[in-house]
């Protein structure tokens, strides 16, 4: 190959690359995984093993909290403490260290901060359907492209920035024809291991204009 028609082929695979990288997604699908591409560009976050030191703000007459959770995401562990209260749950096992916690709801826990502080890698998990329209939606006089998963119980939606693929709310609806549910706004980040993740999380109701709280995510370690 002569340096000329060499020089063509790098430039036209370049170009190739370029263009499938920049492509705008047409489905629910393609939306999700340019987002993943976002957050967790080295999908690190299946073996990730780290610490979030957190801290919430409750409405008026509720106190607020500081707490800390170690996930290990390869063997499905989560390690949860906060004052008066430390247990650790692996796969479908419990060990309480200190207070008391049912089973039920000490793995309702470890699924509930694996799959929110997961997003959207989450979305990759067997039996996700992705519905395949994307829509658009307007918040805060800004445009946001939208995913919407149903699950058996509740029916999600994800919002991304439509220049960058950041996500950057969630909500979800348990009874949809009344709006009842919640949405969450995403604000700053924090990167560790090469994963981008939401640091704090502003939680509403959606059938009423109700303050619910915010996880504030410290640090990760």
């Amino acid at each position: 190959m002569n340096i000329v028609v060499k020089s063509l082929f790098f430039f036209s695979l370049a170009t190739v690359t370029f263009s499938c990288d920049h492509k705008v997604p047409t489905t629910g699908e393609e939306l999700v995984q340019r987002a993943i591409k976002y957050h967790d560009p080295k999908g690190n976050w299946d073996n990730l093993k780290a610490t979030f030191i957190m801290k919430d703000s409750l409405p008026p007459g509720r106190n607020s909290r500081s707490y800390e959770f170690y996930l290990d995401n390869s063997n499905s562990k989560m390690t949860y403490t906060i004052e008066g209260l430390e247990y650790q749950v692996m796969s479908d096992s419990l060990v309480i260290l200190m207070g008391e916690i049912s089973k039920d709801r000490a793995l309702r826990m470890r699924n509930y901060y694996t799959y929110l502080w997961g997003l959207p890698m989450k979305l990759n998990d067997p039996g996700t359907f992705i519905e395949k329209e994307i829509r658009k939606e307007i918040v805060d006089g800004k445009e946001y492209l939208v995913a919407r998963v149903p699950y058996e119980d509740d029916q999600w939606y994800f919002y991304f920035e439509p220049e960058t693929y950041r996500m950057v709310a969630y909500k979800f609806y348990k009874d949809e024809p009344n709006q009842v549910g919640e949405i969450i706004y995403l604000e700053g980040e924090k990167e560790f291991n090469g994963i981008k993740i939401p640091a704090n999380r502003t939680w509403y109701r959606t059938e009423k204009p109700e303050f619910l709280g915010v996880d504030m995510l410290q640090e990760i370690k």
